[in-house]
C-alpha cells in the first residue's frame, strides 16, 4: 500500500508531456490556398472552346453545329448546356424558378382515404409523402391531373 502511494506521488511530480512535433499550433498554421485555375494563353479557362465569348461570370457562349451552347462553370469543371437550359438555371440562381406545370417523370400518385399519396423514385429508394387535395403545389397538381384518367379507368374496372 505504501508502495502504491509512493508511485502515485512520484507520477504527480513528473513533468507533463510536451508536444515535441515540429508543427506549430493549429491557430498559427497557414491556410492552404486553392490552386489557380488552369487557363489557355489568352486567359480562357481550360474546357472552354476558343470560339466562345464570355457572357457573364462563369458562363461562356459558343456556336456548335449551328446551335448556340453555353459553357457554365460548376464545382466539377465546365458543363455544356443549351440556351434554354441556361436561362432556366439562371432564373433559379436569381431566385425566380419556373413554376412546375408539367408532371415530372418518376412521380406517381394514388388516392386513398381522401388523401393523395405521392411516390418519387430516387437513387436512394422511394420517397413518399401525403397531401390533401386542397394543399397541392403546382408539381403535385400536375401529377394528380396526369394520373386522374388512369384512376378513373381503374375505378371503372372494379
Amino acid at each position: 500500500m505504501i508502495r502504491t502511494i509512493f508511485l502515485i506521488a512520484l507520477a504527480s511530480l513528473a513533468p507533463a508531456q510536451t508536444n515535441d512535433s515540429k508543427q506549430p499550433p493549429a491557430a498559427t498554421r497557414p491556410v492552404p490556398k486553392a490552386p489557380p485555375v488552369k487557363r489557355h494563353p489568352d486567359g480562357r479557362p481550360l474546357g472552354v472552346p476558343f470560339s466562345a465569348t464570355k457572357i457573364n461570370e462563369g458562363a461562356w457562349r459558343a456556336i456548335e453545329n449551328g446551335k448556340p451552347v453555353i459553357y457554365r462553370s460548376t464545382a466539377f469543371g465546365f458543363s455544356k448546356v443549351s440556351e434554354e437550359e441556361n436561362a432556366k438555371i439562371q432564373r433559379m440562381i436569381d431566385g425566380k424558378p419556373d413554376s412546375e406545370d408539367k408532371a415530372p417523370d418518376g412521380v406517381s400518385v394514388v388516392e386513398k382515404d381522401g388523401k393523395l399519396h405521392f411516390t418519387r423514385i430516387t437513387p436512394f429508394g422511394d420517397y413518399k409523402w401525403t397531401r390533401s387535395k386542397n394543399e397541392l403545389n403546382n408539381m403535385e397538381a400536375a401529377v394528380w391531373r396526369k394520373f386522374q384518367p388512369q384512376a378513373a379507368k381503374g375505378d371503372a374496372k372494379n
